[in-house]
Order: structure tokens, then C-alpha cells, then sequence
């Protein structure tokens, strides 16, 4: 019985450090706001723009393309694009002017990145990337577009769907590691269902528990520990 008050007390130092690293970064992301901790200071969503000519037909795609679930066309930086959803849940981004499979170049993605800014900034580099530390879950080819303004927006642009992915900037390292704090997942891939959260929550339990049994026993014995 010793060692488990000797443990419990222990117990309740470790998790009195994180209910205040919960405080500190509840206290953060409320200071900084949504847009902020998402680096969204100069993020726009992209204006959706009327399709422009289109010479391949759909029917061509349907035999092209084995169990098509849906078909959609859109425009992309000026030009046609048919988004092809199969049955097993994959998208193929076809070319509807040329019917080949749709490549997003340089220019194209700095056109796309300048369409989702807002800043002042102009853009000062564009790199050919294969995903990002910086975009959970991206692995894709695709581009970084960098912007020369006070916070150095990035915007990351997806090579095969021409999509903007999302913006980053110098502060969303620190928003990112407070997240990472918070959520206590420091893999940075927001897994909530982690190794390190269940045993917290295992511990946790079991916190409450001997709690329980220790006050227990001192009730018993009329004393308080």
C-alpha cells in the first residue's frame, strides 16, 4: 500500500504537468484565433472560374476508366479538368482538351497560388517538392509556392489534381507543437488513438482508481493521507 501512495503521488505530479500544458496552449489558441493557428493569414479559397473548351469526350473516359462512380468537370487555372471517381474510391484528373492525364506545371502553380493569397507579398520562388513536413498527410509531387511578405506564407500547390492544398507560414511551427502538446501526439499526424494517449488514459484510470482505494482505506481509519 505504500508504494501505491508513493505512485499515485507521483502519478498526480505528471499529470498536473499536463493539465497545465493543456491550460498554456487552450490559452494560446484562443489568443491566436483559427485562421492564424492554421496559417490561413492571407488564405483565400480559389474562385471558381467557368470551364473553358472541352474536346474530350466523356464517353471516351467511361471506357477508358473501369467502374466510374461519378464524373465531374471543372476548371483549373483556365483549363478543363474532369475529376473521375471509380468505384474503389480513387480520383483520376483527366485533361479535357487533350484526354492525358493531368500535370499541373511551374506556372500553372504559381497562377493557382496567387489565386489563393490575399497578402501583399509576391511570389519569390517556386520548388518542385515531393510532399512535406509541413502538410500532414500530403506525400504527393507537387509545389511549394513561397511568397515575399512579413510572414512568409508557402503555398503548397498537389501536382496531379492542381489543387491548393493549404498555406503555411514562419509561425506555424509553433502552432504545430502546441497542437502536438495539446493533443499529446507527437508524431505531428493528429492520431488521437496513439500509443502515448491510451496509455495516458490507462494511467489516468488507474490514478482515479488508487485515488479511490487510498481514500477509501483513510476513511476507514479516520485519517486523511
Amino acid at each position: 500500500m505504500r508504494f501505491m501512495r508513493k505512485l499515485h503521488r507521483w502519478l498526480s505530479l505528471v499529470i498536473f504537468i499536463q493539465v497545465f500544458i493543456w491550460l498554456v496552449s487552450g490559452l494560446y489558441f484562443s489568443w491566436l484565433g483559427h485562421e492564424k493557428l492554421a496559417a490561413h493569414d492571407y488564405f483565400q479559397p480559389v474562385t471558381e472560374e467557368a470551364v473553358g473548351p472541352v474536346y474530350y469526350p466523356e464517353s471516351a473516359l467511361i471506357e477508358r476508366f473501369e467502374n466510374v462512380q461519378s464524373l465531374e468537370i471543372r476548371s483549373v487555372a483556365g483549363t478543363a479538368q474532369y475529376v473521375v471517381t471509380t468505384t474503389d474510391g480513387k480520383k483520376h484528373y483527366v485533361n479535357a482538351l487533350t484526354g492525358k492525364d493531368w500535370k499541373t506545371s511551374a506556372p500553372m502553380a504559381a497562377d493557382l497560388a496567387r489565386q489563393s493569397y490575399s497578402g501583399p507579398g509576391q511570389i519569390e520562388q517556386v520548388h518542385a517538392v515531393t510532399g512535406s513536413d509541413e502538410i500532414i498527410g500530403w506525400r504527393s509531387k507537387g509545389f511549394r509556392v513561397t511568397f515575399s511578405d512579413d510572414i512568409a506564407t508557402r503555398a503548397y500547390i498537389d501536382a496531379a489534381s492542381g489543387d491548393v492544398i493549404d498555406h503555411r507560414n514562419s509561425s506555424w511551427w509553433l502552432s504545430d507543437w502546441m497542437f502536438r502538446l495539446h493533443f499529446m501526439d507527437y508524431s505531428g499526424e493528429r492520431d488521437f488513438n496513439s500509443l502515448l494517449n491510451i496509455i495516458a488514459a490507462t494511467a489516468a484510470l488507474w490514478f482515479s482508481l488508487s485515488g479511490l482505494i487510498l481514500l477509501g482505506r483513510s476513511l476507514k481509519r479516520r485519517q486523511l493521507f
